[in-house]
C-alpha cells in the first residue's frame, strides 16, 4: 500500500540554480540553442541578482511547507511534490512518481495561458499516458484560485508590508504581470481577463492614491505583445505627479529573475530617474498566508470532487495495493 491517500504535484516554471544551468534552461525554454547575445545578456541579468535563480528553491520550500499544512488539517497521510517546466526535476518526471490513491497537481501560475496552464497540461498528458510509460491516470489540475480569497488576502499583506505603515493614500499602485503574445489573448486566453478580476478585488482592499496595471518581462522574440507595458504606465503616473509608486508583481507568485531583475534593476532605475520614489512588495513565496490559501484550495477540492473520483483505487504501473 502506498504510504499517502493524497499526492500533491505542485508545478512551477523553474530556473537555474547556478550559472552552469542558465544555457540548458534556455534551451528548453526555447526549444533550441539560443544565439551567443541572448546567452550573454541572461547570463549577465542573472549575475546582478546573484547568478542563478532563488525560484526553484523558493519552490521547494512552498512543496515543503504545503505538505506540512495539508497533514496537519487533513490528519491523514499525504505528500507534495514539486516539478518544473523547463529545468529538474520535470513535471512529467514529478507526475509520474506520485503514487498515491489519488493524485493532483497544483500549479503555482494562477492566472490561466497557453503558455503557463496550457504546458502543464501537456506535460501532465505526457505522464498520464501509458503508450510512453505513463501512469495512465487522469491528474486533474487544479485551476481557478486566481481571485481566491486567500491568494487576494496574501497579496493585499504582501503591501501592507512594502508600505510599513507609510500613508497609502500618498502612494500609486501599479500591478505588474508577466506579457504575453497580443495573438494569444485574440485567441481567446483568459489571462488578461482573470488578472482584471483579481485586481479588482485587490484594489478596494489596499485603498491605492491611484492604480495603474502593465505587462512586464515581454520575450525577445519580436511580434506584438500585450500592452500597456510597465514603463508605460510610470510615465503615466508620472505626468500626473505621483511621487511615490509602489510595484506590485500581482503575476508572479515566488520571486525571481523577472522580479529581482526586470522590476528591482530596470523598472526601478526608470521609476527612480523620474525622482519618484520605488518600493516593491515582495511576491508570495513561502509566506504562511500564501501556504494557508494553497492549502485551501486542495482542500475545497477534495471536499466537493466527485464521488466515483474520491472512491476510485489506483492502477497502472505506480499502483501499490
Amino acid at each position: 500500500m502506498t504510504e499517502s491517500l493524497v499526492d500533491v504535484a505542485l508545478l512551477a516554471y523553474g530556473g537555474p540554480e547556478s550559472p552552469e544551468q542558465i544555457v540548458p534552461f534556455l534551451e528548453r525554454l526555447m526549444g533550441r540553442t539560443p544565439d551567443p547575445g541572448t546567452i550573454a545578456a541572461v547570463k549577465e541579468r542573472y549575475a546582478l541578482i546573484g547568478g542563478a535563480s532563488p525560484l526553484p528553491g523558493i519552490t521547494a520550500r512552498q512543496a515543503k511547507a504545503l505538505q506540512a499544512k495539508l497533514v496537519q488539517e487533513l490528519a491523514f497521510p499525504i505528500r507534495v511534490r514539486h516539478g518544473f517546466l523547463y529545468t529538474e526535476p520535470s513535471v512529467a518526471g514529478c507526475v509520474r512518481a506520485l503514487d498515491a490513491h489519488e493524485v493532483v497537481a497544483l500549479p503555482m501560475s494562477p492566472f490561466a495561458s497557453r503558455l503557463t496552464s496550457g504546458r502543464y497540461k501537456e506535460q501532465i498528458a505526457a505522464a498520464e499516458d501509458p503508450t510512453t510509460g505513463g501512469h495512465g491516470r487522469d491528474v486533474p489540475l487544479l485551476e481557478g484560485w486566481y481571485a481566491g480569497k486567500g491568494f487576494v488576502r496574501t497579496i493585499s499583506r504582501r503591501v501592507a508590508e512594502a508600505l510599513d505603515g507609510c500613508d497609502v493614500s500618498e502612494w500609486a499602485v501599479l500591478f505588474t504581470a508577466h506579457s504575453v503574445p497580443a495573438e494569444t489573448i485574440a485567441e481567446g486566453d483568459p489571462y488578461v481577463d482573470q488578472l482584471q478580476q483579481t485586481i479588482s478585488q485587490l484594489v478596494p482592499q489596499i485603498m491605492p492614491g491611484d492604480w495603474r496595471f502593465g505587462f512586464q518581462s515581454k520575450g525577445r522574440g519580436g511580434g506584438e505583445w500585450m500592452e500597456p507595458e510597465a514603463d508605460d504606465a510610470v510615465r503615466v503616473l508620472a505626468g500626473e505627479g505621483w511621487k511615490k509608486i509602489l510595484v506590485v508583481p500581482v503575476g508572479f507568485v515566488s520571486d525571481n529573475v523577472e522580479t529581482l531583475y526586470d522590476l528591482d534593476i530596470v523598472l526601478r532605475g526608470q521609476i527612480e530617474t523620474l525622482g519618484i520614489e520605488y518600493r516593491r512588495s515582495h511576491a508570495p513565496n513561502d509566506s504562511p498566508f500564501f501556504i494557508e490559501a494553497l492549502a485551501d484550495v486542495v482542500t475545497d477540492y477534495l471536499a466537493h470532487r466527485p464521488v466515483e473520483r474520491a472512491l476510485r483505487p489506483p492502477d497502472g504501473p505506480h499502483a501499490h495495493g
